[in-house]
């Protein structure tokens, strides 16, 4: 009897190890540069890998956002070969982190997210290129370097010469009462061959060189701590021609200092936002991030964020792949694959997709003919159908759908002419189309376009007695031009093309906003705008 009890504790045993054999195996998820990926940590799968294959070396910020509320991410990074070049240890249980590495070697990394903090939940991993690393600033053998990281200032890179007969010593400390250190990194400048690495939790390095005549790069970056990074470094040779001073080599306070010069700065630094304000998303690679009325890449676009500005984030899809977002008054989606978070951004609402808000039901409006201008009201020649609206025929029914808003920040920016300006025409590249169907304007408005407008001329009359607009695309487009009187101004085709434009005699000083819209729903048309005061420049 008792060996049948043995026998049924083995077979059960056998099958408690199959059970969890698939868990421990768990596969690493492939993440790619400019994506984002969702997981989960729990008491099952504490820590998750993903890999990531670099084909060409390159500089990537990495962030982690946990979203569900008191998860605290924390990250590793490790080379194909398995040095970790790069940790967040999240000493401050933020929700969201953030950090720059250097990955100068081909390959599949291993990126390793766990938990800073005790709480299991969802997070969202994104990688995306960072701006690239500058030129490493030369130093020489016994020269102290000061100087700080943090994450806006990234990265610090030097580089320097071995000894032919001595043995080259590296020093690296954190400042006095630095509870973290920046990560370090030391590689060979040839190869970009990872020779070490240190962690942040670690405040002091110090890495010894054998003669020789290799090149050596000594990268400096931030751990993703909220506060700047001061270090300490000297590279010196072990005694003889040029050691580092006692102070430094004791990991003490250095005894004299020489900052190198500021690099210049290369690439697109994303904006630094502050982590204690409401969650927000900016630009991550200095791209125009467009801005669509539900959360795919099929919708509208309806705004655009510019680089180095933010838009207010009030809400998320259950998945994390985008982010609600509230940009100057326009709510519309922004995918997280494109932009960088940062604030509060730990208890976000669970926003689901609303219906297309660009579903209009048929206008019926009246053809617009040459209107007798009202008192005040400059005169406008028309080159096609135009359409003056004193006040805009707004339906109570269509409260609910967007409008055009000239308060917006345009989407091609602005640009101020005076009277008799060169280059004449002064032109600037837009794509037309969004969601609003500017028909809900009354008098013969067409079109589609976005909320903001497309551009803004603020504008010096003078001698020239008129000023034009027009728009050449490669498809059938409508113009809306709001002018200074606060009237807009409509037209459809011009000059027998279907290109609009508008004309003011005797036009005013003062601001037009531009709208170029596509004649059909959901359609995009690339193009140029010409603002002129020759009548010779038309479509």
């Amino acid at each position: 009897m008792q060996r049948t009890r043995t026998i049924f504790f083995v077979m059960l045993f056998g099958f408690i190890l199959v059970g969890v054999a698939p868990a421990a195996a768990q596969a690493a998820t492939p993440i790619s540069v400019g994506q984002n990926v969702q997981g989960e940590l729990s008491q099952q799968q504490p820590r998750i890998e993903f890999d990531l294959t670099i084909n060409t070396p390159q500089v990537v910020i990495i962030q982690a956002l946990g979203l569900t509320p008191g998860l605290a991410p924390a990250f590793s990074v490790l080379t194909p070969s398995g040095i970790v070049v790069g940790t967040n240890a999240n000493p401050d249980d933020a929700n969201l982190i953030a950090s720059t590495v250097n990955l100068t070697e081909t390959g599949v990394y291993a990126i390793l997210v766990e938990r800073a903090s005790a709480d299991f939940g969802q997070f969202v991993l994104t990688v995306q290129p960072a701006a690239p690393a500058t030129p490493p600033i030369p130093i020489n053998l016994g020269q102290v370097v000061t100087d700080a990281v943090d994450t806006q200032t990234a990265l610090r890179s030097y580089g320097f010469a071995a000894s032919p007969t001595e043995v080259i010593v590296v020093n690296v400390q954190a400042s006095p009462g630095s509870l973290t250190g920046p990560n370090v990194t030391l590689s060979d400048a040839a190869s970009n061959e990872t020779l070490a690495n240190s962690s942040a939790r670690l405040l002091g390095v110090s890495y010894r060189l054998p003669p020789g005549s290799e090149l050596y790069q000594v990268l400096i970056s931030s751990s993703g701590a909220a506060v700047q990074e001061s270090f300490t470094l000297c590279v010196g040779t072990e005694g003889g021609s040029a050691p580092c001073p006692a102070a430094v080599t004791a990991f003490a306070p250095p005894a004299a200092t020489l900052a190198p010069a500021e690099p210049t700065p290369t690439g697109f630094i994303p904006i630094n936002i502050d982590p204690n304000a409401a969650c927000q998303v900016a630009s991550a690679s200095g791209a125009v991030i467009k801005v669509r009325s539900e959360p795919n890449t099929n919708s509208s676009v309806i705004g655009r964020l510019n680089p180095n500005t933010t838009a207010f984030v009030i809400g998320r899809l259950p998945d994390g792949s985008w982010y609600n977002v509230n940009l100057n008054g326009l709510i519309g989606w922004i995918a997280t694959s494109v932009v960088i978070a940062g604030g509060q951004c730990g208890s976000l609402p669970v926003v689901a997709p609303t219906s297309q808000a660009t579903a209009l039901p048929p206008q019926t409006t009246t053809t617009a003919t040459a209107t007798p201008m009202t008192t005040g009201t400059p005169a406008v020649t028309a080159t096609g159908t135009l359409g003056l609206i004193i006040t805009p025929n707004i339906n109570l029914t269509l409260a609910i759908v967007p409008t055009l808003n000239y308060s917006l920040p345009p989407n091609y920016g602005s640009t101020a002419l005076t009277s008799g300006f060169v280059p004449d025409p002064s032109t600037v590249g837009i794509t037309a189309g969004g969601p609003v169907n500017v028909s809900y304007l009354g008098g013969g408005c067409s079109g589609f376009a976005t909320s903001a407008p497309d551009f803004s001329v603020n504008y010096t009359s003078g001698a020239f007695p008129m000023l034009r607009f027009y728009f050449v695309g490669n498809g059938d487009t409508t113009m809306v031009i709001n002018a200074p009187n606060g009237s807009f101004y409509c037209v459809d085709d011009s000059f027998g093309t279907l290109n609009p434009t508008i004309d003011f005699n005797t036009p005013s000083s003062g601001r037009y906003d531009i709208w170029i819209g596509s004649y059909a729903q959901g359609a995009f048309v690339s193009g140029t705008l010409y603002v002129t005061e020759s009548t010779g420049n038309h479509p």
